[in-house]
């Protein structure tokens, strides 16, 4: 079960997130870290450190999957915040700049009684 996130929400949405779940794949296959990203005023998830298996997965696809956990209580409980960013190093500064281009809330659909 999925609900839309306008993507324009996003650093509002995480601000009390704090980390996630960085996903991407490259010719070494799938890496994930947990990281913690700041957001710029352009929108874009902003991340301070970035492996050398990310940074060359990251220049192999120029994409990347924000995960965050799913939430333990409230409204969105038992949902995870799943980004899909189009994403860049930045040689000047050594920080990886990610541009969401969809997110969603997600979880399971609830078990089928019977």
């Amino acid at each position: 079960m999925s609900i839309e996130v306008p993507v324009s929400d996003l650093p509002r949405t995480v601000e009390h997130c704090g980390w996630c779940f960085v996903v991407t794949s490259g010719q070494s296959g799938a890496h994930v870290l947990s990281l913690s990203p700041t957001w710029s005023d352009a929108g874009e998830a902003v991340f301070a450190s970035a492996s050398g298996r990310l940074s060359a997965n990251v220049a192999s696809s120029g994409e990347l999957t924000m995960v965050y956990p799913p939430f333990a209580d409230g409204e969105l409980a038992g949902y995870s915040l799943i980004i899909d960013s189009s994403a860049a190093m930045n040689d000047a500064d050594g920080r990886l700049y990610c541009t969401p281009l969809r997110a969603v809330w997600h979880r399971p659909a609830p078990p089928v009684q019977g």
